[in-house]
């Protein structure tokens, strides 16, 4: 039986720690700014590479008798500024990359807060799951709870007294009990079953309106029973996805808490001006104030000899920590995405009428509305194979 508060810590961590498939416009600038800076740098190698050669060749050919060692020693002297300029190009390019991929990692991390829209999704999910739910409260229906009544009557007036009928009585209470937490499955159920079969084997037709209501009710009792052991089954995944989504999310607020002070982002400024934050602007704001922060950072490290190149492997860490994130989180979506799926397949399989009690299929048809809500509103939301592309190619320099 799924727990309705898992579900809505699900949708709730969806909410506030969610990965937005939707590129920001600062996401954006900063690929087009790695990508042009990568650009120009190949340019300047491709105009060094000219000038190294012809150099090169120069000074392979020329004539002693022509040449004077002045015009050999100017030459020699341009070939190693070129070589040295190319040397300066080949340690450039990385840094370059490695700095702006740093930067883009930040920012998607800060994605994560807010790039979804997730009211709407959380009131239809939490409108779908609560219909759903009802589907296995066996006290709704009228030919369960007609009989229930007239049990009660002949318990009170004749059953008591037997230790078998007085199990049956309790197995029946706790399974249609508004507040009962026992699933309409398993042993409990079986029990029931069992139990008013072998009773009105019994009985016969001493208590003959108690015993033409049976078959009706123990068919309703029997399939919401199935219905509901089949639905347990798509709820359990609900329940690895939550497990898994708050792994990712103590892993998010770790990495963000690392990053954060790894290049002096101050924490409080984080939660003030971009959690809090009521506008979309404010939040772009701040997070083009955390580029040049990482800029200034990535900068001084760069400075020192004692850094030098060593920030290196750090903001590449960081980089593909938070791809790793990413990808992990598009997996989940494709996750829910089936296990939505697996909703529909489910009311499909009892929403016939001819085979089913119309009472109860008239519960199952009843969902096919908040279902498709519900399933539009994610797709709307995510596009997982798109996500898990975006998050596979996002340190790529696009051509």
């Amino acid at each position: 039986m799924m727990n309705t508060k898992t579900f809505l810590f699900f949708i709730l961590f969806m909410i506030s720690a969610s990965f937005g498939h939707a590129q920001t416009e600062i996401t954006e600038q900063i690929k087009t700014d790695r990508d042009n800076q990568l650009k120009e740098l190949n340019e300047k190698l491709k105009n060094n590479e000219e000038i190294v050669n012809r150099l090169t060749e120069k000074l392979a050919a020329t004539d002693n008798k022509t040449a004077s060692d002045k015009e050999k020693i100017e030459d020699m002297e341009k070939l190693q500024i070129a070589l040295d300029t190319r040397l300066k190009i080949l340690e450039e390019a990385p840094k370059t990359k490695i700095n702006l991929n740093g930067q883009l990692a930040f920012t998607e991390l800060l994605s994560i807060q807010r790039d979804i829209q997730p009211l709407e999704l959380f009131l239809t999910s939490q409108s779908f799951f609560d219909q759903l739910g009802s589907i296995g409260k066996i006290q709704q229906y009228k030919s369960f709870a007609n009989w229930k009544t007239d049990f009660d009557k002949w318990y009170e007036k004749d059953g008591k007294t037997d230790p078998m009928t007085g199990l049956l009585q309790n197995s029946l209470t706790l399974i249609s009990s508004a507040s009962s937490i026992v699933p309409l499955y398993g042993t409990m159920v079986n029990t029931a079953i069992s139990g008013v079969t072998s009773l009105m084997g019994t009985l016969g037709k001493k208590e003959k309106d108690l015993y033409d209501k049976t078959p009706e009710m123990l068919r309703i009792l029997t399939i919401s029973s199935q219905f509901e052991q089949q639905k347990s089954i798509i709820d359990h995944e609900w329940t690895l996805i939550n497990q898994e989504l708050e792994q990712l999310q103590k892993e998010n607020t770790s990495l963000l808490d690392e990053q954060m002070s790894y290049f002096g982002i101050d924490k409080q400024q984080f939660e003030r001006r971009y959690l809090k934050a009521t506008l979309d602007s404010e939040r772009e704001q701040f997070k083009n104030e955390s580029r040049k922060s990482i800029s200034d950072k990535i900068a001084t490290l760069d400075r020192s000899a004692d850094t030098r190149g060593k920030w290196l492997g750090q903001v590449e860490t960081y980089m593909y920590k938070v791809q790793s994130l990413r990808l992990r989180f598009g997996q989940l979506t494709t996750r829910m995405l089936a296990n939505i799926d697996q909703y529909d397949a489910l009311l499909k399989n009892y929403s016939d009428s001819g085979k089913f009690p119309i009472e109860f299929t008239s519960k199952i048809i009843a969902m096919n509305s908040p279902l498709n809500n519900l399933r539009n509103k994610f797709y709307s939301s995510f596009n997982p194979a798109k996500y898990i592309e975006d998050s596979a190619v996002m340190y790529i320099e696009r051509q």
